[in-house]
């Protein structure tokens, strides 16, 4: 629960530094409960796609909040 809270309070502060597919993506996952394979089946990219896209704006956005 306090790693949903922590990247919600992240975008929330960071998320129009992402791009619009990553905004998009990245709002899916965390913000509205979809699974990756949800997203990946939507969107009509891998689950390890989305995994991987979560895992690097996940990394952007803690890069923001040290910097």
């Amino acid at each position: 629960m306090e790693k949903i809270l922590e990247q919600t309070l992240l975008y929330d502060f960071y998320g129009e530094l992402l791009t619009k597919h990553q905004k998009e993506i990245y709002e899916d996952v965390v913000l509205n409960d979809y699974s990756f394979s949800e997203v990946a089946q939507e969107r009509g990219v891998s689950r390890q796609g989305v995994h991987d896209l979560i895992r690097r704006c996940n990394k952007i956005l803690e890069d923001y909040e040290r910097t």
